[in-house]
């Protein structure tokens, strides 16, 4: 919705800017997503820690639900490339067409989050968001190794940890940045690891009686605590909408995942609450059921249908981009339905038939 409803710096006024006034923080999608990875792949390790196939149906598993499609992504890109040269150049804005180099091959390893890509023309529309992608996997290489040979009782320690120094490394890498937009601060795994942390420690809570039956106990505090948090999301809203800006980017992406972690906790455990009946919207689970696929086709659909419907637009600014929008967001979203039942449903139940 923000890449399709909001633009940053038009100047615009009335409904327009209301609307993308109101999506100033769609980019906060990302901290929900690794929240939500850090509860949902943490949980999954620490329930078969101890499994003799712990590692093999892990990566397995992995590799069909990501791989297949996002490779196939890729390859696409390559031969439009390499086949549709000239039909490129003639509908683009620019007449440059991508360069197939190492910016775009090195999405094959997720390698895309260590360095700034220099794409050019529809490249930049095609593969811009795989970025927290490469941190996905990336953190794939490390939570294994920590829930399977960390002392369990340690593992709360670590993640701790984990959530303190990502805003100092935010800090140190931004100050190295020479005073500008600091990219990688925003990119880097280790940058934003506190999100990933913090939806892994909502999963050792989770996964242990004890501590949940705590917290479950004291409701009335978790959405006090919901409350504030959401207070201080509205201040971000209001006066700090930059992802890149100096607050956000040392402690407001660390307050941004403790919010989204304790809507998590309110959804999932307080299951008869206003917050967990909102979650739980059939649209919003729809959405979820198709997101991978959505997440990675939707701005190069977005680029086509500007293109073919409103060739001197970009971006909505008006009555007739927004229906652009809304075109794109349809045509995204029936790709997506004949993606998951054909290719990557298909492809989930084959990889589920290893077992832990």
């Amino acid at each position: 919705m923000l890449h399709y409803f909001s633009y940053p710096d038009t100047g615009l006024t009335g409904p327009v800017h209301a609307i993308q006034r109101s999506l100033a923080l769609g980019w906060t999608g990302v901290d929900l997503f690794f929240v939500l990875s850090g509860f949902l792949i943490g949980g999954i390790l620490m329930d078969h820690r101890n499994s003799p196939a712990y590692f093999k149906t892990f990566y397995l598993r992995r590799f069909f639900r990501i791989i297949p499609i996002y490779y196939l992504w890729i390859c696409l890109f390559i031969a439009l490339d390499l086949a549709g040269s000239s039909y490129l150049r003639s509908h683009m804005h620019s007449t440059q067409l991508p360069h197939l180099d190492l910016d775009i091959y090195r999405h094959f390893l997720f390698l895309q989050n260590l360095w700034e890509a220099k794409y050019s023309s529809i490249a930049y529309w095609w593969f811009s968001p795989a970025w927290s992608l490469a941190v996905e996997e990336q953190f794939y290489l490390v939570a294994p190794l920590l829930v399977r040979y960390l002392p369990r009782r340690w593992l709360p320690g670590a993640l701790g940890a984990t959530i303190v120094v990502a805003p100092v490394l935010r800090g140190i890498v931004r100050s190295h940045s020479g005073g500008g937009i600091s990219l990688m601060a925003y990119k880097l795994t280790p940058c934003r690891a506190d999100a990933l942390a913090m939806g892994m420690l909502v999963a050792y809570a989770w996964h242990r009686d004890a501590i949940r039956e705590r917290i479950l106990g004291k409701s009335g505090q978790l959405y006090v605590a919901f409350v504030l948090l959401f207070a201080a999301i509205e201040v971000i809203w209001w006066r700090y909408t930059d992802p890149f800006g100096a607050a956000m980017q040392t402690v407001g992406y660390s307050v941004i995942a403790l919010f989204y972690a304790v809507l998590l906790m309110i959804a999932i455990g307080l299951r008869s609450g206003p917050v967990a009946k909102f979650t739980r919207w059939r649209m919003f689970r729809e959405f979820g059921r198709i997101s991978y696929c959505l997440y990675l086709i939707h701005l190069a659909v977005l680029y086509v249908c500007f293109r073919i419907l409103a060739p001197g637009m970009r971006h909505f600014s008006d009555w007739r981009s927004g229906l652009v929008g809304v075109v794109s967001l349809v045509v995204a979203y029936g790709i997506c339905q004949v993606s998951w039942r054909y290719f990557e449903h298909p492809l989930l139940q084959r990889g589920h038939r290893y077992t832990y």
